[in-house]
């Protein structure tokens, strides 16, 4: 890993470009791709299977670290295609929906935490 970044440091031919293409493939859920472009194919994959050992989890579009509910690369593509519907720019979306979930949030009675009656309003 240190040398790998060595090489990023010193502009090494092709480095940048397999960061770019492993970054493309973990932003696209690509595992294949991510274990293959890996420094340790055979040691990432034993990783990813000792807490996602199915196949499906292969093609999940999540990873066991933050979940399918808190993963940024799914939050990232849902506002690109919230914006899309909205045929706005993801700066806008980004603005729309955070005054829509800050009236939510005040309509709620502007509670850090909320009783489990109040979720679901």
């Amino acid at each position: 890993m240190a040398a790998h970044a060595a090489d990023l440091a010193k502009g090494h031919p092709g480095a940048q470009h397999r960061d770019n293409a492993l970054s493309k493939a973990r932003f696209e859920f690509r595992w294949e791709d991510q274990f293959n472009l890996s420094l340790d194919p055979d040691t990432a994959r034993e990783y990813h299977d000792e807490t996602l050992p199915s196949d499906n989890a292969k093609v999940a579009h999540f990873c066991s670290m933050c979940g399918p509910h808190f993963c940024s690369m799914k939050i990232t593509q849902d506002v690109r295609d919230y914006a899309k519907s909205l045929g706005m720019d993801e700066d806008e979306a980004i603005e729309a929906g955070m005054k829509e979930m800050s009236e939510t949030f005040v309509e709620k009675g502007a509670d850090v935490y909320l009783e489990p009656e109040k979720l679901n309003k």
